[in-house]
């Protein structure tokens, strides 16, 4: 029912008519109330009149309840119990002029709306992400992958078609994903998570087990410093790719360094593997170790707007803040990373 409606009484013909005995039925019984104290109250007796004013009292004022709800307006009514027992307790404490002043103030507050904007108005709950409308999306097909794979309430053989899906993404940005998944209920989603990881894996791994056997022949140092930059390469991909934890991602940082250093010692010239050697000292924690290979790298020819991240790292474990912002600031535009840009925003205003 539209609302300028519910705040008028009813309406119609039938609505008039009932009004109309409902007004005279409350006159009725006022003036039956309102004799029945004056009786009871003046006129002797043999008996104590208290209880039968209360009883007359109780009796009248819930049937002037009833007569004066029908006189409401319909959004008063509701709910019915309480409006009522509010108008029954009015009629009854408050003699012969409770309910009109119950019905007064309903209608001045029927007559006059725009008074309670609030009426416009109701609290409703804050959306939530649901994850399996996320098929619906048009853009972001790696988010949408990724999201139908996390959510155990989508059917397994979607689940499925997204794990395989996403076998052709990069292990750097899915290999999180993948390890969580082999704590999936879903004994197929394991085991394809658990192939995924371990192909990967065993990729990096052949090539490096076949690169040592290379190494351990060269003759020349031209040779042994590609095959130990290579080896370093190596490493580190395991670690950029997420494929190794625990113990063995301490070894694998050990040794991504050690090869690295051995080929520097060959030919220090390769900014490059300064550069890895400086990100490897980022992820141990050791910022002036990390700030003096990325000079080292810088001075060699390394383009700075691919060093200014991660210098403005080494300057964030130091506590220098404001060099972090300085550095960031210095992007410009340069931030084309989307991961990076809302970084640089950050620190640059």
């Amino acid at each position: 029912m539209d609302k300028t409606q519910a705040n008028r009484p009813a309406g119609g013909v039938i609505g008039c008519v009932l009004s109309v005995f409902a007004a005279l039925g409350i006159l009725i019984v006022a003036c039956v109330q309102g004799v029945g104290i004056v009786y009871f109250a003046q006129v002797p007796t043999g008996y104590d009149p208290l209880l039968p004013v209360i009883v007359l009292d109780v009796v009248c004022g819930a049937l002037q309840a009833l007569l004066f709800r029908q006189l409401l307006p319909l959004r008063y009514r509701e709910p019915r119990a309480w409006s009522l027992l509010l108008l029954g307790l009015a009629c009854t404490f408050v003699p012969l002029f409770g309910g009109l002043v119950v019905l007064a103030s309903c209608i001045w507050a029927a007559l006059s709306p725009a008074s309670h904007p609030d009426d416009e108005m109701g609290d409703v709950p804050a959306p939530e992400f649901v994850t399996y409308l996320m098929s619906r999306v048009s853009h972001g097909g790696g988010a949408r992958l990724q999201a139908r794979l996390i959510n155990t309430k989508v059917a397994a053989s979607d689940r499925l078609s997204a794990l395989v899906a996403i076998q052709s993404m990069p292990t750097r940005t899915t290999g999180t994903l993948l390890r969580d998944l082999l704590a999936d209920p879903v004994e197929d989603v394991r085991l394809i998570a658990y192939g995924t990881l371990d192909q990967a894996e065993n990729d990096v791994m052949q090539r490096i087990f076949h690169t040592a056997k290379t190494l351990e022949s060269a003759q020349s140092d031209e040779d042994r410093h590609a095959l130990n930059r290579k080896l370093a390469e190596l490493y580190f991909e395991l670690i950029y790719q997420n494929l190794v934890q625990g113990a063995v991602y301490r070894h694998t940082l050990e040794q991504a360094d050690r090869y690295a250093g051995a080929a520097l010692e060959i030919d220090d010239s390769d900014a490059a593997l300064w550069m890895i050697r400086g990100r490897l000292a980022l992820i141990n924690g050791h910022a002036d170790e990390a700030a003096r290979y990325m000079d080292r790298a810088q001075s060699l020819g390394f383009p700075r707007e691919r060093l200014v991240p991660w210098l403005a790292e080494v300057e964030y474990l130091r506590g220098d803040y404001a060099r972090v912002s300085e550095l960031l600031a210095s992007l410009g535009n340069a931030a084309t990373l989307p991961m990076l840009k809302p970084v640089a925003r950050y620190w640059s205003t």
